[in-house]
């Protein structure tokens, strides 16, 4: 837990994230920091034996982290599902974590009418930093999904629906009872508008040294 990190806007966190990667440190591994960090804290919070856990994974690398968080969750014993909320991934490290799923077996749907359980868990990881806008159609009949669930709700980074910069939300923004920020906080954390849809916040490392 980094309590004391300093806000950053979502821009500005990408160009932290760009110069770790000239440093170094890959984006990839960020990804899989993002995700141990964020199932460690899920794991810390709750027991997860034979709990049923529903991850709403977007295309980008906020689902990457999603995907992650489904690896170690399935390896604690939970009973994990995936969802691709906008279809398959796009960016080549969420695709690489994504096929680590795939052979592990690890059942991933499309269809949200697929999903026959009532979660204990739910996984927040559509959309990062980079959502702005209204949701879309497919998108929102998830998030209102969650809403409706009695399941307790981790949004990885930013609860999907909400502006990260300021804190903006779509009617249908995740209420998250977590909200698990990477490295530092952004705006949305702070603006006290968004909390009732952040719930607590909580920033975890992801191995990037202090600039």
């Amino acid at each position: 837990m980094m309590e004391n990190r300093k806000t950053v806007t979502c821009q500005e966190m990408k160009d932290i994230e760009r110069r770790a990667a000239e440093g170094g440190l890959s984006y990839y591994q960020m990804m899989e920091n993002a995700g141990t960090a964020a199932y460690s804290f899920i794991a810390k919070s709750q027991q997860l034996q034979a709990k049923k856990v529903l991850i709403f994974c977007g295309k980008g690398n906020n689902g990457g982290d999603g995907f992650v968080v489904a690896r170690k969750l399935s390896l604690e014993g939970a009973i994990v599902t995936v969802l691709m909320v906008e279809g398959q991934p796009k960016t080549e490290d969420s695709i690489k974590n994504w096929k680590i799923c795939l052979d592990m077996r690890i059942p991933i749907i499309e269809d949200l009418a697929d999903y026959k359980e009532e979660a204990d868990i739910i996984v927040d990881a559509v959309y990062g930093t980079g959502f702005h806008g209204v949701l879309k159609d497919r998108v929102r009949r998830c998030t209102k999904y969650i809403n409706k669930s009695k399941a307790k709700v981790y949004a990885l980074d930013i609860p999907s629906g909400l502006n990260g910069d300021t804190g903006e939300a779509d009617e249908d923004a995740v209420v998250a009872d977590y909200t698990i920020a990477f490295h530092s906080f952004k705006p949305v954390h702070i603006i006290e508008e968004a909390q009732k849809y952040c719930g607590e916040n909580v920033c975890v490392d992801i191995g990037i040294e202090d600039e």
